[in-house]
């Protein structure tokens, strides 16, 4: 594949950063002064600013939070460097689009030192958790991640012809 993944792979990158801080950059300014918007009877925009990670967890942690975020978007270039698979380049794509959104948040709304910025969060699940573009984007990826990892997992135990063909040496 080499080469060929790479415009495929920053362009869902540059558009995955692209949404979330277009939705982001709304959500702050059609969102403050604690105004909400309705769309479904649990579902709602309200604006939150999160230092932690997802449900509050390492809430005052944000610049660790964020440097564990830089670790891991060098460990995913690293993989997107050497993935053969293009569907799993994709995914990794968009993991670390979402990484790199709310890093951005990080750095930007950063008021006492690198990295510790809260995240602008605003989508609410009113029976769940508050997040953003950048979180759908890490968990869908990691989540198809999972599923492509089952299902060629389940393919090679059953012979599955695409199996071969993806991993033969057969030029």
């Amino acid at each position: 594949m080499g080469v060929r993944k790479w415009p495929l792979i920053v362009a869902v990158i540059a558009f995955g950063w692209a949404l979330d801080q277009l939705t982001k950059y709304w959500a702050v300014n059609r969102l403050s002064n604690a105004r909400q918007i309705d769309i479904l009877p649990s579902l709602e925009f309200d604006l939150v600013y999160n230092d932690g990670v997802s449900f509050g967890v390492g809430a005052g942690y944000g610049a660790l939070v964020g440097a564990l975020v830089i670790a891991l978007c060098g460990f995913i270039v690293w993989r997107l460097w050497h993935e053969t698979l293009l569907s799993r380049a994709v995914m990794f794509a968009a993991i670390l689009a979402g990484a790199l959104g709310n890093l951005t948040d990080r750095i930007w709304r950063a008021e006492d030192g690198f990295l510790s910025g809260n995240v602008v969060d605003f989508i609410d699940v009113t029976w769940y958790a508050v997040f953003n573009v950048a979180d759908m984007l890490v968990v869908c990826g990691c989540i198809a991640l999972v599923l492509l990892e089952l299902w060629s997992h389940q393919s090679t135990r059953k012979g599955s012809p695409y199996e071969t063909i993806e991993h033969s040496n057969v030029s």
